[in-house]
């Protein structure tokens, strides 16, 4: 049975993730071929987003707050949908992940993520439904919109549990165990 929650609560929820989460701009020879969000992983400027966000860029910008910083990529993989980034920045608030979070269809979530409009990132949310789940994949019921990529999927207690991106016109889900490996593949090879 799906749990309705109040419109004031996701609010309470999506304040207190602003502060981990980034809009991130892809150039290409100048032009902005890609926009998405990306999450803050650890305090000293380590990004991750998804691989669709930066494929193919020669220069990235990151929207924190109220600056602009220069992105480099520090790690991807393609398959797995997942990009590393790091900013030259300290103190940064760190997203939580939810590693063993049990999906179920019918599960209310929130898609939240920044995007840029007039050099100022503006935070969005919409809210989702967890459709149907598959071995390795997690198929949202939302309105699948070009700036969903790389944006944090958010369940009822404010932590989250996976990260979207778009394949022919439907959203998935990057689940936070697969994230989460991830990180720490890259941290353990420093």
């Amino acid at each position: 049975m799906p749990t309705v929650v109040s419109a004031d609560f996701w609010q309470k929820i999506t304040a207190d993730q602003a502060l981990s989460t980034v809009a991130i701009q892809s150039f290409k020879f100048g032009k902005i071929i890609r926009e998405g969000s990306g999450m803050i992983i650890s305090s000293d400027g380590v990004i991750i987003t998804t691989f669709d966000v930066i494929s193919g860029a020669d220069v990235l910008q990151v929207f924190h707050k109220d600056k602009i910083f220069r992105a480099q990529t520090v790690r991807y993989d393609g398959f797995k949908n997942l990009a590393l980034l790091k900013v030259d920045s300290t103190n940064m608030d760190v997203a939580r992940l939810d590693r063993n979070y049990q999906f179920q269809s019918g599960q209310d979530v929130v898609v939240f993520g920044k995007l840029v409009e007039l050099s100022n990132p503006v935070v969005f949310a919409q809210r989702g439904m967890v459709s149907y789940i598959l071995s390795k994949d997690i198929i949202l019921d939302t309105e699948p919109n070009y700036f969903l990529s790389g944006s944090k999927a958010i369940n009822n207690s404010g932590i989250v549990i996976g990260m979207a991106y778009l394949r022919s016109g439907t959203t998935h889900l990057i689940k936070s165990e697969a994230i989460d490996d991830f990180i720490k593949n890259y941290f353990e090879t420093l």
